[in-house]
């Protein structure tokens, strides 16, 4: 770990010797670097250090044993991906989708360095790793009433996000699309390996088309494409809430990101019980976020698309895990039944 490296980029751009990490957060996703906090002359800083020849030295430790060099130039790219969004896109957003702001955004030989404000320190200090409602298909960690507001403010600030970047000049003007033209980290032309891995069966078989469905969509938007409940930081006061971790960020439908949030913070019973609420919540935020650039016919026919892509998306997912991890947790009735509803009688 270089934290020399670190030190001096931030010893030179903040003009100061006072420098010292003070916690190590995570390491990242296969062991490509680290998350970690700095103090500058009492200025907390999030640092994320991206080691570029990782792959390349064959000590990947990939938590269920997958690593190709496919796998390995899709993660550099992310990477390359997220640095883009912070420089050129991040600026672009509102106060309702709240991201970090970037310092540092700095590309090494060896390494790529992206240097952050704290959310932590602006009082955005509550994460949910795990926010299952309590049923008897998982463990209790929030109740229905908890969980609620918390769900309520993610739907929210992907509504606004997606509603930013809705049709806008953005996608062409910036040169996202050499990267990813394509948001998400599973979708089909990222995961051959997955895809080869998955049983035979009517999922397999329709796997293209469902891909399909989601690329000609009328509408398209940036979307997060990791937006699972952890990456989303939450102040003490309702509402208050930021999101981070765009390696995956790219053109897509909204209703991929909320699919993935669900997915990410209930259970199959309460999906089942509480979808339907959410996912009418999200298309009135995203119509208040558009009412003025868009008529209301614009607005009926958006959500009537992404609506009727609900299960597509929950269909492309599963297309994922079935090959990636097929006894995962996330392989449940309520995911079973989406998949159902979008795959075409043959």
């Amino acid at each position: 770990m270089n934290h020399q490296l670190v030190n001096d980029i931030l010893s030179h751009h903040f003009a100061s010797t006072a420098v010292q990490k003070t916690q190590t957060i995570q390491r990242l996703w296969s062991g490509y670097g680290e998350i970690a906090k700095y103090s500058v002359s009492e200025q907390s800083l999030i640092v994320k250090r991206i080691d570029l020849r990782h792959g390349k030295k064959g000590d990947v430790q990939h938590p269920r044993g997958w690593h190709s060099d496919f796998a390995h130039q899709r993660k550099l790219s992310s990477y390359h991906n997220e640095l883009l969004f912070y420089q050129q896109l991040a600026p672009l957003t509102t106060p309702e989708c709240r991201v970090p702001e970037l310092y540092i955004g700095q590309g090494e030989p060896e390494h790529l360095i992206l240097v952050m404000e704290d959310l932590d320190a602006l009082g955005l200090d509550l994460r949910f790793e795990h926010a299952h409602i309590t049923d008897n298909e998982g463990q209790t960690t929030l109740t229905l009433a908890a969980m609620s507001p918390i769900a309520d403010s993610v739907i929210k600030w992907l509504a606004y996000f997606h509603a930013q970047f809705m049709q806008a000049p953005a996608l062409t003007s910036v040169n996202i699309s050499q990267q990813w033209p394509q948001g998400s980290y599973w979708h089909l032309a990222t995961r051959p390996d997955e895809y080869a891995k998955m049983p035979n069966s009517s999922l397999k078989q329709a796997a293209v088309y469902l891909d399909r469905q989601l690329q000609d969509a009328t509408f398209q938007t940036l979307i997060h494409g990791d937006a699972k409940i952890a990456n989303f930081c939450f102040g003490q006061e309702n509402g208050e809430i930021a999101a981070v971790d765009f390696q995956y960020c790219g053109r897509g439908v909204g209703i991929v990101d909320v699919v993935y949030f669900l997915g990410s913070a209930f259970s199959s019973k309460t999906l089942t019980d509480y979808a339907p609420l959410l996912l009418d919540n999200y298309f009135t935020h995203i119509r208040h976020a558009l009412n003025d650039r868009f008529e209301q016919v614009q607005l009926d026919r958006l959500e009537q698309e992404w609506r009727g892509l609900y299960c597509v998306a929950w269909a492309d997912f599963e297309r994922f895990l079935m090959g990636w991890s097929p006894d995962h947790h996330k392989l449940h009735t309520y995911s079973r039944t989406q998949t159902t509803l979008a795959i075409p009688p043959y």
